[in-house]
């Protein structure tokens, strides 16, 4: 008696399928925007990075905790120069994550609020 086996498809790889799930869920834009929080230290440097912790994004919206009223205001002259590194890092990060030629234009940061704590 001869047995007949199916042959079975090939694996679905999750690089396949993922973008489509995060997109149905709703949750691609929330994973772009944590991409900031990530690639703050990036973004900032070494001594920016002694002095700051990023700590929330919502709608485009960093919120970055800072040790002192100086590197606050030091911080808020810089924010145009931060806000572009950091979208150009995030841009660069998902065409390498996804390995898609284009990923979409919009900035990811689109602000950053500075808030002053005695604790990082």
């Amino acid at each position: 008696m001869r047995r007949s086996f199916r042959k079975t498809p090939p694996p679905i790889l999750l690089s396949d399928f993922l973008p489509e799930v995060l997109d149905k869920l709703r949750l691609s834009e929330k994973l772009r925007e944590q991409q900031a929080i990530l690639l703050w230290n990036r973004a900032v440097g070494k001594e920016v990075k002694k002095h700051t912790k990023p700590y929330a994004i919502e709608n485009g919206t960093l919120v970055v905790l800072v040790d002192n009223s100086a590197w606050m205001n030091e911080l808020i002259f810089l924010k145009k120069e931060i806000i572009k590194k950091l979208n150009e890092l995030i841009v660069s990060r998902l065409k390498t994550d996804t390995k898609q030629s284009e990923t979409e234009k919009t900035d990811i940061v689109k602000d950053i609020r500075f808030r002053l704590t005695s604790r990082l």
